[in-house]
């Protein structure tokens, strides 16, 4: 693995890592300032993700199980991809539009989501090319 793409690795790897807590501090928060918590299919997959993101970032400790972390991304994206635009749906009732600074925040998970995902993809994609 070459300097270039171990520095690749290792930054989605702590992208992934400080992702992953603040994910579930924010969750946390969020769901204990409520009254009642959100239905839990959609504060559960927050937590699968935080998990998932920390199974990645410790499995490619050492170069290797990519896919994993990669995987992890995806599956965050999609999920704060749709979390995100969800809110400026036209139908949607004003009340159920989420506070601009969370959407903000969903928005800014939605980036570091893509920005992991295509780094690791990379890193990945190096990694089977120089394989052969």
């Amino acid at each position: 693995m070459s300097d270039k793409q171990a520095m690749l690795l290792t930054s989605c790897r702590y992208l992934a890592l400080v992702y992953a807590i603040v994910l579930a501090i924010v969750e946390a928060v969020l769901n204990s300032r409520r009254e009642q918590w959100q239905y839990a299919p959609l504060w559960i997959i927050d937590y699968v993700i935080v998990a998932y993101l920390l199974a990645g970032f410790w499995l490619t400790r050492r170069g290797k199980y990519l896919p994993v972390l990669m995987s992890a991304y995806a599956l965050s994206s999609g999920v704060m991809y749709i979390a995100f635009f969800m809110d400026f749906d036209p139908e949607l009732p004003a009340a159920a539009r989420g506070p601009t600074f969370l959407v903000a925040l969903i928005g800014l998970a939605l980036g570091g989501s893509a920005v992991g995902l295509v780094g690791t993809t990379v890193a990945w994609w190096r990694q089977e090319r120089a394989i052969g």
